[in-house]
């Protein structure tokens, strides 16, 4: 199955998928008449039709169709009277009562119904479109971030569609159109049916979702940072504390007692899509750290319904955070997080998790082998947790624990100035364990790049100050 968006290409990328590309870019013809890749640009000169209107080329459809979405009579004739598409873009730009979100939420249907038409009614560019069947197209180009990729063709970064710094929305929409018109052109000779002689239109207008149980899709965030204890001597570092953000429930089920921020997922978006919204709207922040951590769906986990929770983890500066509560809890507080193993016997291990916030107090104790991570684990006590969320709370933490000794992945709970103490601090609060401080900057040299600043707090000697290494 072909992928029409940055979104799913990259999670596919993620899965170990790999995918063909064609680039294009720039709408100049070639000298000798042949159909090349510029064919593909909306600049591309051609005629044709749309609901009996006449265009030049796909840019004056789209310009077109975005005066008219915003009623602005003038700029349409000039749009339709101009007669090379960079003046049609400019009136385009100069649309009024342009309102972006309406926009952005209808642009990318507009282009792809434009190019439908295009390429069906050009044969010659038709062709070119169609052989280019099991490649995904892309717009190579360095400026563009939205409907191209912000990047040219020779860049080696352009292969990897993680390292893309635009939406590539024209590409993915002439994929789309290329895959449509040729579902349109296929023989019945080339239409696969199943056992029962059905195509996959006639199987899916068949097809009854209720006839098998479906569980519901959450997303749990356990969302990290590290603040400052209360300073009690100047003269004194403040030491460090982990803190864990979670929100008490406003309703039932576990009405009182505190839950990771989450919800559930709605039809229109991923579950990354989801966590990342829950995000900001329980923190006020995004363009965050967020990883994946493990699809919860142990039977019985939510005494409501048979629900699944995809669960993410956030690494987050808490002097960028605003925290609210959402609209089914009543408080949000950051909680100090410890999770400690209290006992070992023949292979069974007990862990505590403790959280705390001023006078209120959480604990759970958990179980499991040695070999297995905290998602198997068997939680025996709960005090004060909804759900089973310290099963996924402690599981992020191992999870974070194990990155720490092998990646940079620290430098997300940093500020954007630090002291080698400080980084330091966090790394031992994280991992819970004190380090040689020789050792840890040592493997702190390729991780962080000296500043001409230094710290100024009264009391303490000026030490250097640090930023993240980019390179």
């Amino acid at each position: 199955m072909m992928i029409y968006n940055i979104n799913d290409l990259r999670k596919a990328c993620a899965e170990g998928k790999t995918f063909k590309y064609l680039f294009f870019w720039g709408h100049t013809p070639a000298k000798d008449g042949r159909i090349h890749e510029a064919c593909l640009s909306q600049w591309w000169p051609c005629l044709f039709q749309v609901d009996h209107v006449e265009y030049s080329c796909a840019e004056q459809f789209m310009m077109a169709e975005k005066a008219r979405m915003f009623a602005d009579e003038e700029m349409l004739a000039e749009i339709m009277k101009a007669s090379h598409p960079k003046e049609m873009k400019a009136y385009g730009r100069a649309v009024k009562n342009f309102d972006k979100d309406l926009w952005d939420s209808q642009c990318y249907d507009i282009v792809k119904r434009g190019n439908l038409a295009k390429f069906s009614q050009n044969p010659e560019l038709w062709e070119f479109l169609k052989n280019t069947r099991q490649r995904i197209l892309v717009e190579a180009s360095p400026r563009d971030r939205i409907w191209g990729i912000g990047m040219g063709k020779s860049n080696p970064d352009a292969l990897y569609p993680q390292k893309w710094k635009g939406a590539n929305l024209l590409g993915f929409a002439l994929t789309e159109v290329r895959d449509i018109l040729l579902k349109k052109e296929a023989t019945p000779e080339d239409i696969l049916r199943d056992k029962d002689g059905l195509t996959e239109e006639e199987f899916l207008a068949a097809y009854q979702p209720g006839d098998y149980p479906r569980p519901s899709v959450a997303t749990d965030m356990v969302i990290f940072t590290v603040t400052d204890e209360g300073e009690s001597n100047y003269r004194r570092l403040p030491e460090k504390e982990l803190r864990l953000l979670l929100i008490r429930r406003g309703g039932h089920p576990y009405l009182g007692c505190w839950a990771l921020p989450g919800g559930f997922v709605r039809p229109t978006e991923t579950t990354e899509e989801a966590a990342a919204r829950e995000l900001r709207e329980e923190t006020g922040v995004d363009q965050v750290y967020l990883e994946q951590l493990y699809t919860f769906s142990q039977p019985g986990r939510d005494p409501r319904t048979w629900v699944m929770s995809c669960s993410y983890m956030a690494l987050i500066d808490s002097s960028k955070v605003l925290i609210e509560a959402g609209d089914d809890a009543d408080q949000a507080a950051w909680f100090k997080l410890t999770c400690r193993m209290v006992h070992h016997e023949q292979g069974t291990e007990l862990w505590e998790l403790a959280l705390s916030q001023e006078n209120t107090i959480l604990r759970a104790l958990l179980e499991k082998t040695g070999k297995e991570p905290f998602t198997q684990c068997r939680i025996l006590e709960n005090d004060g947790l909804a759900f089973d969320h310290a099963r996924i709370v402690a599981y992020a933490l191992e999870r974070l624990r194990g990155k720490l000794k092998y990646t940079d992945l620290a430098m997300h709970l940093m500020p954007e100035y630090f002291t080698l103490t400080q980084l330091q601090q966090v790394y031992e609060v994280v991992l819970d364990q004190e380090l040689p401080t020789a050792a840890f900057r040592r493997k702190a040299a390729s991780m962080v790049k000296e500043t001409e600043q230094f710290t100024e707090n009264a009391g303490h000697r000026p030490s250097r100050l640090y930023q993240k290494n980019q390179g």
